[in-house]
């Protein structure tokens, strides 16, 4: 007993103030209009019917080889768990949006698959971080082990022509653009201001019938992984969302047919889509 307290109490401490943190921080944010119009209808995606297709599984096992040998398989720190990155695939060749959105480029993990799933429906992506993510002294891919930036290995896979990289805030630039998407993905910072923010700032720049996909939102607060680490930001900012405009439809990926990490196949993965009328 005295065993598990000595690992998990901090763990259980760190959750408490986190938690704490974003209940106080989202109760604190002025309200903001939510349109839930452009959402796909929840009833017409099907997930296990797309993660069980075979039309995206071949082009995913070259595409995926393609990627590892720029990028590797790692799991690196600050990247998209390689599972998640496999669902992400999974969507998008499915859904084939032809105008997608990436909040959070970091270095590059989930916009390579982005793009190369892009690729077999014509599509483009603008991914957007808060810094310049190719910079060659503060970029995010030279502390980690990636001897390319997330531009050259974009261009080694053939997908520079895909992919426009903007080094902007995600709030600023959601308010600023004239563009709208059929996808957008919010994987940015992860502060329950942010989320709340985000979405608001990216439904009327979505197109109709699009979604939003979310990473790292923790259904109900709860530890996913062993590790018993939670992420509330996501959860809180959500969880006010759909108070304000109970006409949007939260969709967590759940388990996956893959495994994700720490021996698990959960996934923080989840979709904004439209409850039906």
């Amino acid at each position: 007993m005295r065993a598990l307290l000595q690992r998990y109490a901090p763990m259980l401490l760190i959750n408490a103030f986190r938690n704490l943190r974003d209940t106080g921080q989202i109760a604190a944010l002025p309200r903001q209009s939510f349109a839930a119009d452009n959402l796909r209808p929840a009833g017409t995606l099907d997930l296990n019917t797309i993660f069980s297709s075979p039309g995206w599984q071949d082009d995913w096992l070259v595409d995926h080889a393609a990627v590892c040998d720029v990028f590797g398989e790692k799991n690196l720190a600050g990247g998209v768990n390689p599972g998640d990155r496999r669902a992400i695939y999974a969507l998008i060749h499915s859904l084939k949006p032809q105008s997608l959105l990436e909040v959070g480029t970091h270095i590059g993990a989930s916009m390579l698959y982005i793009a190369r799933a892009l690729k077999h429906g014509g599509g483009k992506v603008t991914t957007v971080d808060i810094c310049d993510v190719n910079d060659p002294y503060t970029g995010a891919w030279r502390s980690s082990e990636l001897p390319n930036s997330p531009a050259q290995m974009a261009e080694q896979l053939g997908c520079a022509d895909r992919v426009a990289f903007v080094a902007q805030s995600s709030i600023s630039y959601l308010k600023d653009t004239a563009e709208t998407f059929d996808f957008i993905f919010l994987d940015g910072d992860h502060s329950a201001r942010s989320v709340y923010e985000e979405v608001a700032a990216a439904l009327p720049r979505l197109r109709e019938g699009g979604v939003i996909l979310l990473h790292d939102y923790y259904p109900q607060g709860r530890a996913l992984f062993p590790d018993g680490n939670i992420i509330y930001g996501p959860f809180r900012a959500i969880d006010r969302v759909l108070k304000e405009n109970p006409q949007i439809n939260v969709l967590p990926l759940g388990e996956l047919p893959w495994p994700t990490k720490q021996g698990s196949r959960k996934t923080s993965l989840a979709l904004l889509t439209r409850k039906e009328r």
